[in-house]
């Protein structure tokens, strides 16, 4: 971790049980360095800042899923402490159990770029596969949510969370940036980008109420 600003990585009780380095220096790679896996240290079942997002993510009944620790850091110093991070890695089946031992709502708000957009989408069907309410914020201007905290502060950031839309609203409008919906091929491949994570609604009701809802 030489030459990197380290963060301390606790456990659920708030004990420390790894470190994560970001690159400081010009061309230092990777920008990204954690400690190596122990018996008290596995990546997949670890989220950054859980230990004290809990109390609030409790009484909110609702949790800000984010990418990184700076992101973290920033959407909590705009007064928003119920934000967690995965740590390195994408996100995995045990840490969304883990999140669904203690909330029922997760806003997904990853990094606007191609690849933040296209972890967002991995992360839905395992969120949706646990039954948690899952609504999506992408921010303007390119803007990571450190960056638009930051720039913009708590109250421009909390406007946008509290209309952030459904998963399947978003997927929809997703869909419309890639495929040529006046075709019928681009009509089936929005289908297939939409229909995964529709189907894993709870029942048929709901189903058809996002898919109508996609559709318009």
């Amino acid at each position: 971790f030489r030459d990197r600003l380290t963060f301390p990585i606790m456990n659920e009780t708030g004990r420390i049980v790894a470190f994560g380095g970001r690159a400081v220096l010009p061309d230092q790679q990777p920008k990204y360095l954690n400690s190596a896996e122990t018996p008290i240290y596995h990546k997949s079942s670890v989220l950054y800042n859980l230990h004290r997002a809990r109390p609030v993510m409790r009484k909110e009944n609702r949790v800000v899923l984010v990418e990184g620790y700076m992101d973290v850091i920033g959407v909590c110093g705009a007064g928003f402490p119920a934000v967690v991070a995965t740590c390195g890695t994408a996100l995995t089946a045990q840490q969304v159990r883990i999140l669904r031992r203690h909330v029922r709502s997760v806003v997904v708000n990853f990094d606007p770029d191609p690849s933040g957009q296209s972890a967002a989408q991995r992360s839905i069907e395992l969120l949706l596969a646990e039954s948690l309410e899952v609504r999506v914020l992408t921010l303007p201007g390119g803007l990571d949510p450190a960056d638009f905290c930051g720039q913009k502060g708590g109250e421009a950031y909390r406007a946008l969370l509290d209309k952030a839309p459904s998963y399947h609203v978003w997927l929809a409008e997703r869909a419309r940036e890639q495929f040529d919906l006046t075709t019928s091929e681009g009509r089936v491949g929005a289908l297939g980008l939409l229909m995964p994570a529709i189907n894993l609604a709870p029942d048929k009701i709901r189903r058809v109420a996002q898919a109508d809802e996609a559709a318009a």
